[in-house]
């Protein structure tokens, strides 16, 4: 609990004159306002004036918690000061200083915060021609056990000026392929199909021919010629 008590507190004077009031005269008038009402007890009441307005006469005072009911009572029931009449307002008052600020019905938004525009993100491409490695749209390729491989091929294919466009990095991604191929747990062929379908679909996604000559042609073993040709059971001759 604070030990202090704030009020917001104006004067005036019934004989509505302009009454020339300064900061030491209204701290003045509130001591005798509360040593009316409580004689010199009330005198020993510490009343500090933290702020003072000579034009609306109205400052801001501070007191004791313990003697804000004593204090609140002598300003609310005083009604004349040196045979003047007058009367003390007691627009606001709080155990917070803060509280005594604003209000709501005052209160006016006086801070603008501007952010600053978030620059455009780059893609997979900068504007000079370079390729992005951080983009989140590869997923991760750069980097990893076969991250080295990756941007090889990736790099070639993309400076390429061959035509088709990637058709002499074959051997770059064959190389990126046979890396994968060593970590499945990572490079999950999710199709099911071997490795060697993975090059062919990956050069047509490339534009790239693969030239399917280089490849030794599979003989077919004998189980598999019985097996195309088929057979059945005969019966046994009698």
């Amino acid at each position: 609990m604070s030990k202090f008590f704030y009020l917001d507190v104006s004067l005036e004077f019934g004989d509505k004159k302009e009454n020339q009031v300064d900061a030491v005269s209204f701290k003045n008038y509130i001591w005798t306002a509360i040593r009316t009402l409580f004689g010199d007890f009330g005198a020993s009441i510490n009343v500090d004036l933290l702020k003072f307005n000579e034009k609306s006469i109205r400052g801001i005072i501070r007191c004791p918690a313990q003697e804000y009911v004593k204090v609140r009572g002598s300003l609310t029931f005083c009604g004349k000061i040196e045979g003047t009449p007058c009367r003390f307002l007691v627009h606001q008052s709080s155990s917070l200083l803060l509280s005594l600020c604003g209000n709501s019905r005052t209160y006016k938004h006086c801070c603008k915060v501007e952010l600053p525009e978030l620059e455009p993100q780059p893609g997979l491409i900068f504007p000079n021609g370079d390729i992005n490695w951080n983009c989140p749209c590869l997923g991760g390729m750069a980097t990893g056990p076969c991250g080295v491989e990756f941007r090889e091929a990736f790099s070639c294919f993309h400076y390429s000026e061959a035509d088709p466009k990637g058709s002499d990095c074959v051997d770059m991604f064959k190389e990126m392929q046979s890396c994968m191929s060593l970590y499945p747990a990572l490079y999950d062929n999710k199709d099911g199909k071997d490795d060697d379908d993975d090059d062919d679909g990956l050069g047509d996604s490339m534009g790239m021919n693969v030239d399917s000559s280089s490849q030794a042609p599979i003989e077919p073993t004998s189980d598999k010629v019985a097996g195309d040709t088929g057979s059945t059971d005969s019966k046994p001759e009698n």
